[in-house]
């Protein structure tokens, strides 16, 4: 049997999601996996539907909202596996999918993180890899070009055969523990959104390849607790996003895209207001939207939205 490799699941207001996502951890074939759960302060009854696997789940109360980065550096910090998954509730993986990816990093020394091929709830094959970001494509996304050309979206892609990329989507993800030791965990300094590529960077900067493996798969129903606090999700993307940018392409370069928020903003809040007049059915998503456009706007990136 493989190495013990620890899983690591954070958790805030994921509902009954949590427990599919324990339930499918517990039932991986042909790997002794630790599963650690790090509660982020979460409302509602997510936790309680896991007593009944006494002590093969170790949950890690935090106390407060620590974010995604934050929380996965305490799950590893409790760990002392040579391997970790680290992944979102809302993720179900298939039985061999631990597996497969540690088979991987076992068989290819220079790959120092690995992400599996997730689908959404109908089926379709998500793009959950890309490319690191560049100045133009960041540019034409400020005029919302990536909703016409999608692969302007840090150029995400799903192929078809494992391939090495510059980054794997945070929702799961297995890594070597010394790689994440050598780039100093995830960045703490964001709190959601674009840890994943930041990360992605780091470890290829580091020397290690980022490998994309559509082999190992799951299901990702994808930002159930981000729903819960839109706008203020909304605004902290923002925050990360301006943050991530200086970091990866520079301080001139951000303050290009610092310029270019208000178009970008306008022009999502003329895209939203027509969809809260016209479509009744998402009147509060639109509204939850317009009140982080009009926040940005007014207030710029900052950690703490309305």
């Amino acid at each position: 049997m493989p190495e013990c490799v620890t899983a690591i699941v954070v958790n805030w207001n994921a509902g009954e999601n949590l427990a599919q996502c324990v339930t499918a951890l517990i039932n991986q074939c042909g790997i002794d996996l630790n599963v650690v759960v790090v509660d982020n302060a979460s409302s509602d009854n997510s936790l309680e539907a896991l007593e009944t696997y006494g002590d093969r789940v170790r949950v890690i109360q935090t106390g407060e909202n620590l974010g995604f980065g934050r929380a996965v550096n305490r799950g590893v910090a409790v760990s002392h596996s040579a391997i970790v998954v680290a992944m979102n509730p809302d993720v179900v993986l298939q039985p061999d999918a631990v597996n497969t990816m540690v088979e991987f990093l076992n068989t290819h020394a220079n790959v120092g993180m690995v992400g599996p091929k997730l689908k959404d709830a109908d089926g379709q094959v998500l793009a959950s890899c890309g490319e690191a970001p560049r100045l133009r494509d960041e540019i034409c996304r400020k005029f919302l070009l990536h909703l016409i050309f999608p692969l302007l979206k840090f150029r995400r892609r799903s192929p078809f055969k494992p391939e090495a990329v510059a980054w794997v989507t945070g929702a799961c993800f297995a890594v070597r523990r010394r790689v994440l030791d050598a780039v100093n965990g995830l960045d703490e300094a964001i709190f959601m959104y674009y840890e994943d590529v930041d990360l992605g960077l780091s470890i290829n900067r580091a020397g290690w390849q980022v490998m994309y493996l559509p082999h190992a798969e799951g299901i990702h129903i994808g930002g159930e607790s981000s729903k819960q606090a839109l706008t203020r999700m909304l605004v902290v993307s923002e925050a990360s996003y301006a943050y991530f940018i200086a970091k990866h392409l520079g301080q001139w370069a951000a303050r290009l895209l610092r310029l270019l928020r208000p178009i970008e903003m306008t022009l999502r809040a003329l895209l939203w207001g027509s969809v809260f007049l016209l479509a009744h059915s998402r009147r509060t998503e639109a509204r939850a939207r317009l009140r982080a456009y009009w926040f940005i706007l007014t207030h710029g990136a900052v950690e703490e939205g309305p």
